[in-house]
This record gives C-alpha cells, structure tokens and sequence, in this order.
C-alpha cells in the first residue's frame, strides 16, 4: 500500500464517518471532531504535497460561485439594515450560513486537492458516502424487520433513532446518488461507483425500499420529482442528439418507478385518505384556526365524519400564514428562523412559532423577496453547471443536478433548511461540483476499485 493510498483511505473514512453520523442525534461533538480532522488532514496534505496543479480550475471565476457571493453580501446587508433582532440573527448568520459555506468549501478543497494530487483516487471519494448514506436505509429496515419477528407486526414508519424525517434525508441522497450511478451505466460505458453494477442495483433496491419503509410523504414526493426530472433530463438530451432509444428507455423506468413508490406509499399511509378533504379547511385560516392553538381551537372534522389530517393541515395553514408574513414584510425579518415567529406574534399576538415548515418559505421570511430571487438564481447556475459536466462527458454533472434537486424539493415542502441537514448536503454539493468542473480523464471511477488504484 503506497503514502497516497494510505492518505486517500485516510480522507474517504473521515468523509464516510462524517455522513453516517451527520443524522444521529447526539452527535454534534463527534460529528465536529470529525469535520476538524478532516481540516487537519488537508492541511497536512498540504504541507506534505504542496500547492495544487497551478493550471487547475479557479472557482471564483465560475458564474455560479460569483452569485453566491452575491446572495452571502445580500443577506448580510439585509440583516444589518432591517433585522428585527439584530443580535440574534448575526449570531444565526455567522453559525448556520458562513459555517454552511465553510462546509461547503471544505467539500470542495477535499476534491480539489485528491484531484491534483492524487487524481486517480478523487473519483472513489462519493462512494463511500453513498455506502454511509446507503447504511441508514439498511439500518431501517434491519430495526423494523427485527421488529416484525418480534412483534408479529410490521410497523411501516418505526425508526431505530430520531423520527422518519431525519432518516429520510439520508435514504433519499442515497437514492438520488444510486440513481444517478444506475443512469450513467446504462446511458454509456462510464459510473459513478468503482463496483459491479450488481452492487448498486442490490443497494438501490434496498434503498428504493426503505424510501416506502420510513414512510416520510414528503419524502417520497421528493423522490418522484428526482425521478421525473430524471426522466425530462434523458429526454433532453436524447432529443437535442436524435438518439432517443436506449435514454427513453431509462427514462420510461424512472417514470414507473416513481408511480410504484408514490402508489406504494399512497396504499400504505392512511394520512392520503383525508388529504384532499383536508385542504380547503387549512386553506381557510380565518374560520379554521387549529393552526394558532389546537388546544383552543380543536382540529376541525372533515366532510366525510373524519378528523382532519394533522400534518398536512399544519403545513398548509402554515405555508399560508407565512405568504402573508412575506407580504406584510418584503425585504425580510433578517436571517434566521424567527421571522415566522414574529409575524404571528406581531399579526396574532401569539407566541412560540418558530419555522412554517417550508425552509424556502422560512428563508424568505428571513432574507426577503429579493434574497429568495438570488437563491433561485444561485440553484439554477448551479443546475446549469451540472448540466453543463454531464452533457460533456463528465457523469458527475448528473450526480450534481439531483442531489441538488432532490435537496431543494425537500425543502420547499419541509423546515430542512438549516442545521446539520443543509450543512451535510452542503458538504456533499461541494465535492460533487469539484468533481464536476474538472476534466473527466481526473474523475472517472471506470476501472478504479473502492479504495485501491487502478495500475491496469
């Protein structure tokens, strides 16, 4: 085993250590201590290296990482002229969103070093942490089998730790991951994964199967929009070359998918059955107001003799009040998750709301119309670059645009913006665009074994 090696094992255990305990209650020291190390390994690759390849790509020149500076100088001039508590929200500036960004760079820096230094090892580096992410969905179905034969029942929804929404998040970048893999292989010679496409058929199946497991409905949603954006991509790019075939053909199975899992997921959890009826109830906020206080104002009864479904009423009401709290203050609250909280104490005088429940939505009301405008922009270059890698040859650009997609879907319909949830997939988006922007001969897994280099 060669030094390069040995470092290269060195780095991708830190990033699969980090991605499998990102999600674990409890676990923000560790999870710290192992974002530390991984800092004192590059900076030891650094001493011991040198600098990278003095003609690699510059990323500030990248249009995409321009306009996050822009939107980063935005929120920080919002949040020094019309923050509500100024204090509070510089303080929630400086933790969640520069430390965000510093996760971020550090993916990136990881790529770029293995990339220049070491580039036949860089492209084994997402394996690992699929195989981290891909853990948690076995990990579910482990627990609730166990379960079964214990109980006789299978309890669709029962998690070994935290509840189904923070496992989801890990089962559905393990998907989109997987997908993307599977993609990639049958759409040409090249993959993701340095393994048999026997091994990530088997993981994706697994995974496929806990996404149904942890029953998290917006996760599921999430899944089938990655699906059918999967499918409009191949169809895309199928039709702009006249080679329809064999792309259609992944695309018609990832439209099927995508209506198995939702159909699946539709038969299993008996909040669908009341959700239509739900709908205008939540959307009538004056009249129905178990959103405010459900103690005072009990949950109203459907129609139908039922009680209404609680989730979905919660998010719908919600999402309503905070388009009114976006109206009553366009240039935002400043940054943080209190504007939602404020203008529901300022419009209803009731106190302990926090989050709406929608992070674009908990983001708007933070940083105003015109820094959801910039976050908008900023995803879409970002997608742009993907798209850009991958219709050149370099499959990570599709691995770029899910895991990104598959991210801002779950946030426009869960709280997830924030925390260690937008901190990991911040890490994960930085390592992909490393690898998306640099050339394909320096990134490919083609004939690379996990964890061994290619001397073939």
């Amino acid at each position: 085993m060669n030094i390069a090696h040995t470092r290269y094992l060195a780095v991708a255990t830190l990033l699969a250590a980090t991605f499998f305990i990102f999600p674990i209650p409890h676990t923000v020291a560790l999870r710290n201590l192992f974002l530390l190390m991984l800092i004192g390994m590059l900076v030891y690759l650094r001493r011991e290296e040198g600098p990278v390849a003095k003609g690699s790509v510059a990323p500030l020149h990248n249009v995409e990482i321009r306009m996050l500076g822009i939107l980063t100088l935005w929120m920080f001039v919002q949040t020094s002229l019309w923050a509500v508590d100024k204090a509070f929200s510089f303080e929630e500036f400086t933790r969640e969103w520069v430390g965000t960004l510093f996760v971020a760079w550090l993916g990136y820096a990881t790529t770029r070093r293995m990339s220049t230094n070491a580039p036949v090892y860089v492209g084994g580096l997402p394996a690992w942490i699929a195989i981290a992410l891909f853990a948690h969905a076995g990990w579910l179905l482990v627990f609730q089998a166990t379960h079964w034969a214990q109980t006789g029942h299978y309890a669709l929804g029962s998690t070994p730790y935290g509840d189904y929404s923070v496992l989801s998040t890990s089962i559905n970048m393990a998907f989109a991951l997987l997908i993307a893999d599977l993609t990639v292989r049958w759409k040409s010679s090249s993959k993701l994964f340095p393994w048999s496409i026997w091994v990530t058929r088997a993981l994706f199946l697994v995974t496929a199967i806990a996404v149904v497991a942890v029953k998290a409905r917006n996760g599921v949603i999430t899944v089938a929009v990655v699906l059918t954006l999967l499918t409009a991509l191949l169809a895309w790019r199928e039709h702009t070359r006249w080679q329809s075939n064999r792309g259609m053909l992944v695309g018609l199975v990832a439209l099927m998918l995508a209506a198995s899992i939702f159909v699946i997921n539709f038969k299993t959890d008996p909040r669908w059955a009341t959700f239509v009826e739900t709908i205008p109830i939540a959307l009538d906020t004056q009249s129905h107001k178990a959103w405010l206080d459900k103690q005072q104002y009990p949950l109203s009864t459907l129609p139908s003799g039922e009680q209404a479904d609680s989730s979905a009423y919660d998010r719908l009401a919600w999402g309503k009040i905070a388009l009114e709290g976006i109206a009553s203050q366009p240039q935002g609250y400043g940054y943080g998750l209190g504007g939602f909280g404020r203008y529901i104490e300022e419009r209803y005088g009731v106190t302990g709301f926090v989050s709406s429940h929608s992070g674009i939505l908990d983001f708007t009301l933070a940083n105003g119309l015109l820094g959801l405008l910039l976050l908008l922009i900023f995803c879409a270059l970002l997608f742009r670059q993907g798209w850009l890698a991958w219709t050149a040859g370099n499959p990570w650009g599709l691995a770029l645009m899910l895991i990104l997609t598959n991210y801002f879907v779950r946030i426009l319909l869960d709280g997830h913006f924030g925390s260690y949830r937008l901190k990991m997939v911040a890490l994960l988006l930085g390592i992909l665009y490393g690898l998306a922007i640099w050339p394909q001969q320096t990134t490919t897994t083609s004939e690379l074994p996990l964890g061994h280099k290619n001397t073939s």
